[in-house]
């Protein structure tokens, strides 16, 4: 009995021993079920994080001119160019795509301080390219620098920028254009028009002697040089009989007459750098009795209404337009490409064609069509209107003291 008890009781503890055995081995097998899950949760995250990195990141919709804002800020001009020019400009921008209500028109002045008031009014309601004329050229630099920080575009009309200013924009990479012209351009103009009277019967010499006798009113060396190439281009030596930089009409149609009446048929030319000084020297010319085309020549720079009825009646030889129509059409252009990103070109000129008898007439009209004298008229009257103001300004600190 007792070893039956023994071994009944042998039998107990294995079978105790087996499920404890058995038991540690369950625990075993269960244990590895977190981390699977974990490791699963791991792969769902990181395709999920993938699937972020591939999809592209929203892009800002592309400026066009249909989504684009354009400011014109003009100064006044002496002769009604930029009257003109406003409503060309609003015409040409609208025919390049731009919205008629994206159009911002600022008011012409003559002060520098309004000016940059009516800029910084435009690049507060989004302007993204603003065509501009400045009261001075000093202040172009500065312009450019305000207007490309600000994320903007400048296109400067009507003016000439410090040497280097171009040159500036384009290393720096500041987005701005220049359309004009330069004095060498309208001086190339001018020996187009020498060129033209030499294929005529009397010629440019119309004393015969081999000599082209010019008198230069402004233009210094550059014109010198241009015309002394351009005469003996032409078979002829020149001869400088006089140079002067007088400004003053009166004073310049006294020189003149003065030239005329000591050199007399050897003054054949006189070269001017600016429309006033071509008509004075004209008037002077008409005094002393002489004949323009058929005994001296007279060539200037600029061509409004007075200087083209002077060459309609042959009281010059011709001048230099500038063609706002052109220039309108150009800004427009440039405005488009910078808006789209397409513009590389800092300077853009071809804005100028010569005047002479022959077009005389059709560019009178273009004038008056576009407003003509009513243009000049406004433009003096606004200048006047402007000098009173500045003094006004000026006196009134004093005026205030007084009052104290």
């Amino acid at each position: 009995m007792r070893a039956a008890g023994y071994h009944s009781f042998t039998i107990f503890l294995a079978v105790i021993s087996l499920v404890a055995v058995m038991a540690a081995g369950c625990a075993s097998g269960a244990a590895p079920a977190p981390a699977a899950e974990s490791a699963s949760e791991d792969m769902t995250e990181a395709a999920l994080a993938a699937d972020t990195a591939a999809a592209p990141a929203e892009e800002e919709p592309k400026l066009t001119t249909e989504t684009a804002v354009a400011g014109i800020c003009l100064s006044r001009s002496s002769y009604g160019d930029n009257e003109r020019l406003a409503g060309e400009l609003r015409e040409a921008l609208a025919a390049r795509g731009f919205l008629p209500d994206h159009i911002l028109s600022m008011d012409i002045t003559g002060n520098r301080q309004k000016q940059q008031e009516e800029i910084d009014g435009c690049l507060a309601q989004g302007c993204n390219v603003l065509i501009i004329s400045p009261v001075e050229n000093e202040a172009i630099p500065g312009l450019a620098d305000r207007i490309s920080d600000s994320g903007a575009s400048a296109v400067f009309v009507n003016c000439i920028p410090p040497e280097g200013e171009t040159a500036r924009w384009a290393s720096e990479e500041i987005s701005a254009v220049w359309i004009g012209t330069t004095y060498a351009d309208e001086l190339a103009c001018q020996m187009k028009i020498l060129y033209d009277c030499s294929g005529q019967e009397r010629g440019i010499d119309f004393n015969e002697d081999g000599h082209v006798g010019a008198v230069l009113i402004g233009g210094g060396e550059e014109a010198r040089s241009s015309l002394e190439e351009t005469v003996r281009d032409l078979g002829s030596e020149l001869q400088i009989l006089a140079e002067t930089d007088l400004e003053d009409a009166e004073e310049i149609s006294a020189f003149t007459q003065e030239i005329l009446n000591t050199h007399k048929k050897e003054a054949e030319l006189f070269l001017c750098s600016t429309e006033a000084a071509a008509q004075a020297a004209a008037d002077g010319v008409q005094l002393r009795h002489r004949l323009v085309g058929r005994d001296i020549l007279v060539i200037g720079t600029g061509a409004h209404e007075d200087t083209c009825t002077a060459i309609i009646n042959k009281l010059m030889t011709g001048s230099v337009f500038m063609d706002f129509y052109e220039q309108a059409n150009l800004a427009a252009v440039a405005s488009k490409d910078l808006v789209e990103g397409n513009q590389e070109s800092r300077i853009i000129s071809n804005v100028i064609f010569k005047v002479t008898e022959e077009n005389a007439q059709e560019v009178l009209d273009q004038l008056w069509k576009s407003g003509g004298g009513a243009a000049q008229e406004e433009a003096e009257e606004e200048a006047q209107e402007g000098e009173t103001e500045e003094a006004g300004e000026e006196n009134r600190p004093e005026e205030e003291n007084e009052e104290e």
